[in-house]
């Protein structure tokens, strides 16, 4: 304390002081709550990033069995229509031979 300072001055200055020291301590609080905001607004984004991706994983995954079970049908569609397209004449070919088996094996025949 200078010898020019008087008691008075001194505790003014003091009080001075303590009142910016109290107001910036004031603004970090308010600066800390409003962290504190933004980090709960943040967990609720992620909480809806995470809601998303998991729709988006069932969603992924009901167009993979679809796929998968479109891709079976189709096989047996074309495996079904060579089958018929092959064993047509196949049949048409050996009609006449099986008509001639079961007319010569006939009861009436013997």
């Amino acid at each position: 304390m200078q010898a020019s300072e008087t008691p008075d001055g001194f505790q003014q200055q003091i009080l001075s002081e303590l009142r910016q020291i109290n107001q910036r301590l004031d603004r970090v609080e308010t600066d800390i709550g409003n962290v504190k905001t933004d980090i709960s607004n943040v967990k609720t984004d992620i909480g809806r990033v995470e809601t998303d991706v998991e729709k988006l994983n069932f969603k992924f995954d009901t167009y993979q069995n679809a796929s998968d079970q479109v891709m079976r049908l189709a096989t047996t569609i074309v495996i079904a229509a060579a089958s018929v397209v092959i064993l047509s004449p196949v049949l048409q070919a050996i009609t006449p031979a099986i008509s001639a088996l079961v007319t010569g094996i006939a009861p009436g025949n013997g």
